[in-house]
């Protein structure tokens, strides 16, 4: 009897402990985060701005001021060659 009890209350701890880290795991799916990428000559060239599950590209001129930035898009809607932007006031 002590045995099944053990092996109920270790198999309970397992399932909770896996049920934590996938929720874990989404989390840090959700983390706003910034990625910057580089012309050929190897010169900072702009940054990728992902904010809750939005993302859009800025990129810089020569002198370092920012050139332009893209319209805000939603990760999951994504379509190759078919997608249209969000405006800032609708995030």
């Amino acid at each position: 009897m002590n045995n099944i009890l053990f092996l109920t209350s270790l198999n309970l701890l397992m399932t909770i402990i896996v049920i934590l880290l996938l929720l874990n795991m989404n989390k840090r799916n959700e983390i706003d985060s910034f990625s910057s990428y580089y012309n050929s000559d190897g010169a900072f060239a702009g940054f990728i701005q992902k904010k809750n599950n939005l993302f859009r590209a800025c990129e810089f001129s020569t002198n370092g001021s920012i050139l332009s930035c893209s319209k805000w898009f939603d990760d999951d809607l994504l379509q190759q060659g078919q997608n249209q932007g969000l405006d800032q006031k609708n995030i």
